[in-house]
């Protein structure tokens, strides 16, 4: 923890200054960019990232990203479906997340706020309309456009289907994709249809960028000719791979007309928290100079685009599992662009506000330069000039401060995590990124229910703050484990209670305990939630929503009656807990109040 920081005296710390060469602007990415960026998503997010949430949340996040990531847009195979599959591009974007109409006018409303949209751009595999190989004929702009079977590879897997049209495309240029059909890149009318599909998102659907999908799948030069051809001002790949010399050679094989998502800093990153091992956040710059670990290391932040996690990432083993804060303070204190998970930002919005208002006030770019001043098992600290100011950052438990700033530069701090600068963070703004619900349950091993999802506490609601007594009720002494949720499962059950926006719940297992507070967090994945939890007893507890954060307090406040035997009676108690019942639930049990504290008792 950092609080003690202003207590310390500061060390003097030394470290060799890289000047990240400038390099030209190239198509794919401009260099000395400022923006921040925010994956607007995460996996089955259709009502969390609904493009009509997005565009409620416009005047919040407009003001920390100055580009939002998004799924494909376009009609793709399945429903619901996250877009990977597409099978139209240019007639029908009514998608999972909104209909076109809504989309279009997201992407309106925050033009006009400065912040720009990337596309997802899956142009390595197209699913049919009707079967596999039934690529949609569309018109768009005067033009109509079909890809047939000369346009998939001769080696796809549909060769050998029965019913199917068969293949006959040259070989494939890159990975195979099994779960729709591969497109053949050196066919000439392949090569049109992309090229003019992604004219029209970025001329007639207004996107201001490119995200392009598994572009192992393909051979890079291909991303080049599209980009160029569309003069794509903001492109990048995603070239899952942790090795630099691999990320470098697909960068390169674009004739750096794209950037790329920074693998290699990801898998460091990973590495360096799981490990408690620092050192593994720095790479030798020529063999020689400390720089920050990936792309961003030298010569290559232009087309680094660093991340923490993403949609994929999230859900499998490369998941990260570290300090969330400490992790993206060090990608927002580093060359390149950073791209901000979801889940990261609306977990820690004051804490990752104040980080990018800070990289902000400094002016740090993708191309700034950067000195590592320490580098140790339990210490990364650098600093990093940007157009305006400089800042230093310090990952890490180490107890230390950089030479040049006092405890008064201290601008931002939290768990092995810290930042010193001259520039000011200005102040923190921010809204919903969705409405305040009209009802919010508890929802667990609360008020002796178990975890049934069409029993919960409704909670009493007051602006934007929710309230309820409840009683946690552990099995054999343990703590009750809880969380919450907008709607109860009835009468379908864990299938309607785990949708997308309904369940609220931590990351990780989370305590909660009289006086303390902790972040209310949209579970990221509702089918294997984690929890809430606390010692068994009698609590008070509060949800205030616009500010995201749970509190507790001591219980049995509610002044509640002797009530006697009566079913009637029975009804009204479990009433005056927050919990609506149509029928009693069950008979011969009494209420007694001893001072403030209510006890059930069986008869």
């Amino acid at each position: 923890m950092f609080k003690n920081y202003k207590t310390l005296v500061a060390a003097l710390l030394v470290g060799s200054a890289v000047a990240t060469p400038q390099v030209a602007d190239a198509t794919g990415w401009p260099a000395g960019y400022q923006g921040v960026m925010l994956q607007g998503f995460y996996w089955d997010s259709y009502d969390a990232t609904s493009w009509a949430k997005l565009e409620k949340s416009a005047d919040e996040l407009s003001k920390y990203f100055k580009l939002i990531w998004i799924p494909n847009s376009a009609k793709a195979e399945g429903a619901p479906t996250m877009g990977y599959h597409p099978v139209y591009w240019f007639t029908n974007h009514n998608s999972s997340f909104g209909t076109e109409a809504q989309l279009r006018s997201m992407i309106k409303t925050y033009k006009e706020k400065g912040t720009g949209f990337i596309a997802d751009v899956v142009i390595n595999h197209r699913s049919g309309v009707s079967n596999w190989t039934n690529f949609p004929e569309e018109t768009w702009n005067g033009k109509t456009y079909k890809i047939g079977p000369e346009g998939i590879c001769s080696g796809d897997e549909v060769r050998n289907a029965s019913g199917q049209a068969k293949p006959t495309g040259n070989p494939d240029t890159g990975e195979n994709w099994d779960g729709a059909r591969d497109l053949d890149h050196t066919n000439a009318n392949v090569q049109a249809n992309i090229k003019d599909y992604i004219k029209c998102l970025l001329t007639d659907f207004g996107y201001e960028g490119v995200r392009y999908d598994f572009v192992k799948g393909y051979a890079p030069q291909y991303t080049k000719i599209y980009n160029q051809a569309n003069n794509v001002k903001y492109s990048v790949g995603e070239y899952w791979d942790g090795n630099y010399d691999a990320v470098k050679g697909w960068i390169d094989g674009t004739g750096k007309e794209s950037a790329a998502f920074d693998f290699p800093c990801k898998y460091a990153i990973n590495e360096a928290f799981a490990t408690g091992d620092l050192t593994k956040l720095v790479w030798k710059a020529n063999g020689t100079t400390d720089q920050p670990a990936g792309m961003i290391h030298f010569g290559y932040p232009q087309y680094a685009v660093t991340f923490i996690d993403n949609h994929d990432t999230y859900r499998d083993g490369s998941k990260f599992t570290g300090n969330v804060m400490a992790a993206n303070a060090f990608i927002l204190f580093s060359p390149g662009t950073p791209c901000i998970f979801w889940v990261h930002y609306t977990q820690n919005k004051a804490a990752m506000q104040t980080l990018i208002n800070l990289r902000n006030a400094c002016g740090i770019s993708n191309t700034s330069s950067v000195k590592v001043l320490q580098s140790s098992r339990d210490c990364y600290m650098a600093e990093i000039t940007g157009s305006k100011n400089k800042a230093v950052v310090k990952i890490g438990s180490a107890m230390v401060s950089p030479s040049g700033y006092t405890n008064a530069d201290i601008k931002a701090s939290g768990t092995d995590y810290c930042v010193w600068t001259k520039a000011d963070a200005g102040e923190i703004g921010g809204g919903d990124v969705v409405d305040t619900p009209d009802e919010f349950y508890v929802i667990g091993e609360v008020n002796d229910n178990s975890w049934d999802p069409s029993l919960g506490v409704k909670m009493k609601k007051d602006g934007d703050v929710f309230t309820a007594d409840i009683k946690v009720t552990g099995s054999l002494g343990a703590p009750g484990y809880f969380s919450f949720a907008k709607k109860l499962g009835e009468p379908e059950g864990w299938e309607a209670f785990n949708v997308p926006g309904n369940r609220y719940a931590p990351a990780e297992d989370t305590e909660l305990s009289i006086g303390s507070t902790v972040d209310l967090t949209e579970s990221p994945n509702p089918i294997q939630a984690q929890a809430y939890y606390a010692t068994n007893g009698e609590y008070l507890i509060k949800v205030d929503w616009k500010a995201g954060k749970i509190t507790m307090q001591k219980g049995g406040s509610s002044q509640v009656e002797t009530i006697g035997t009566e079913e009637t009676d029975l009804t009204r108690w479990y009433t005056l807990q927050g919990v609506e019942v149509s029928e009693p639930k069950a008979s011969g049990i009494y209420i007694r109040v001893k001072g403030k504290k209510t006890e059930k008792v069986a008869m």
